[in-house]
């Protein structure tokens, strides 16, 4: 027996900073997809990513199997995602490996659940929720749901040079830098939160265009000025980044021509920086067991 698990990547986060005394984040998927496959063997095991196997093992554990039962489960995966870009790559990865595991012993978990235990293993992103939520990376726990968001695409700005999440984090002065910039964070959660309340694409954009100059001083994004300057001349709702990755988004709706915004920002020479501009549909999140046409590409 085969089983999958199937999760969409990021475009960075809608918003992320220090609230309070913590650190949250609101990111959202794009129709980009990792697909794990799992399947029983006696020898010729595929190991597969260090990460996904302890998402393995400690699914087991969960469940009180025998982790040494676990090495006998061949794992592949199959990813569209780009990695070190701050595109939740290592994040989709886990999550469609738990998906896999859970469909293989016959269990369930609610994507709270997968969040807390995928965030035991790294720092992990909302995507796992179905629904726009604020989001604790470190424990993986949802402060508040916002909601769903229709209609969205964004243009994704993707860099040559890729960034370690962990790299940034671990930085003596990050969490001082962070709460410089709280004030402007508060306003931007509380943008996002009555934007998707809405379904008011421009004040998310805002919220999001916020979020991404104040963290600046954290991540450095070349050209985003430019970028936001384009965008915005253009009729563009925002623009977002990853707060501790590379890639920036800007965001659209169905109705925009891409194509002419692409060819503004290639006339600018923004692709100097960011080698590939393309464009993704802005999906729910969740992790899904089917998706016919990815799980086709596995080995």
């Amino acid at each position: 027996m085969k089983t999958y698990g199937i999760c969409p990547a990021s475009c960075g986060e809608f918003v992320q900073g220090i609230l309070g005394d913590e650190e949250y984040l609101c990111s959202y998927a794009v129709n980009m997809y990792s697909t794990a496959s799992i399947e029983e063997r006696l020898n010729d095991i595929n190991i597969g990513p260090y990460k996904s196997r302890k998402a393995i093992e400690k699914v087991f554990k969960k469940f009180d199997l025998p982790i040494k039962d676990s090495k006998n489960l061949s794992l592949n995966i199959y990813s569209e995602i780009p990695t070190g870009k701050g595109m939740a790559s290592s994040t989709a990865d886990i999550g469609a490996t738990i998906k896999a595991t859970l469909s293989m012993i016959g269990k369930n978990m609610s994507s709270q659940e997968i969040s807390s235990l995928a965030a035991q293993i790294e720092p992990t992103d909302s995507i796992y929720i179905e629904e726009s939520s604020i989001f604790n990376p470190l424990d993986g726990e949802i402060i508040k749901k916002l909601g769903r968001i229709k209609g969205g695409r964004v243009i994704i700005l993707e860099p040559h040079n890729r960034l370690s999440t962990t790299k940034i984090r671990n930085k003596a002065n990050y969490k001082q830098i962070k709460n410089q910039n709280k004030e402007i964070i508060k306003e931007s959660f509380y943008l996002l939160e009555e934007g998707i309340r809405k379904n008011d694409w421009s004040l998310v954009g805002k919220a999001c265009t916020l979020s991404s100059l104040a963290n600046e001083n954290i991540v450095k994004k070349p050209g985003l000025s430019k970028i936001i300057e384009i965008a915005q001349n253009y009729g563009a709702y925002g623009v977002n980044v990853a707060h501790s990755g590379t890639v920036v988004g800007i965001l659209i709706d169905q109705f925009m021509n891409d194509i002419n915004l692409i060819e503004m920002l290639t006339q600018a020479n923004i692709n100097s920086v960011y080698n590939k501009i393309y464009t993704s549909d802005i999906i729910d999140g969740g992790i899904r067991e089917e998706l016919q046409w990815n799980t086709s590409k596995i080995l």
